[in-house]
């Protein structure tokens, strides 16, 4: 594998540990960057920025690297929110990245310039996003955000399903009929298998830990813990394909 360069000098103690640790997680995941693009939110150019120290990694990327090496990602998600509100510190007021002007582009392509702004912008927005959230700690409304966060498990399973790192949800299973539900969808049907973020996922965890295969926890992201407590339930109930992936037959039984 080959030898990564070195961080840059002026990374924090935080920011220093949080990308060694991210390169860490991503040589365990044998993943190249490219693989990376393909398997999480976050572009090949992106992921080099965050593995060499340039670009502050945003939350969602930790945690979907976390996911991806099959790491518990609270203590990373932690320690982002320290480096992060560390580069936010360090950062001059003038450094905001400006949006491009109106000449840049000039002599491309039709249709080139505006993907290019719009990448831009979409760029600057995403280095911003830590700095942002790192401020509203900081300001003390950190309380409000995570009640914030909580409250969504109280969202109806038919909502868009947004993943949080350290937000996990109750497991109220019921029994409705012949069928155990613990609210958040009610298929039994959809095919889960690693790295998926959704509702049904929050669904299987909860029925998963319901029948008593722990999957650490209940947070929506279909990580390697989560894959390996669905291979322990396919393992100890007969018939079915012990794969780690929930499809059709395996519902039918985690229903039951």
């Amino acid at each position: 594998m080959a030898s990564w360069r070195p961080l840059p000098d002026g990374l924090s103690p935080h920011a220093h540990r949080l990308v060694t640790r991210m390169r860490q997680l991503k040589d365990r995941t044998g993943l190249s960057l490219s693989a990376l693009e393909r398997r999480t939110s976050y572009s090949r150019s992106s992921w080099e920025r965050y593995l060499n120290g340039k670009m502050p990694p945003p939350s969602e990327a930790v945690a979907e690297l976390a996911a991806l090496a099959g790491e518990d990602g609270r203590a990373l998600g932690q320690l982002q929110t320290l480096a992060a509100g560390d580069w936010q510190r360090s950062a001059s007021p003038g450094a905001v990245p400006s949006a491009p002007s109106a000449s840049e582009g000039a002599d491309e392509p039709d249709g080139a310039a505006p993907r290019r702004r719009a990448s831009q912008l979409g760029a600057w927005a995403r280095l911003r996003a830590p700095y942002l959230i790192s401020g509203l700690i900081l300001a003390g409304t950190a309380a409000g955000v995570a009640a914030t966060w909580d409250r969504a498990g109280d969202v109806a399973a038919g909502g868009g399903f947004t993943f949080r790192a350290g937000v996990s949800y109750d497991c109220p299973v019921t029994r409705n009929g012949a069928w155990l539900t613990a609210g958040y969808s009610d298929t039994r049907r959809a095919y889960l298998h690693q790295v998926l973020t959704s509702w049904d996922v929050v669904e299987a965890q909860c029925l998963l830990e319901y029948h008593g295969y722990s999957v650490a926890e209940v947070d929506g992201a279909y990580d390697a813990m989560t894959e390996r407590a669905v291979k322990r339930f396919q393992e100890d109930h007969g018939g079915l394909v012990v794969d780690g992936v929930i499809g059709e037959h395996t519902w039918e039984v985690l229903r039951r």
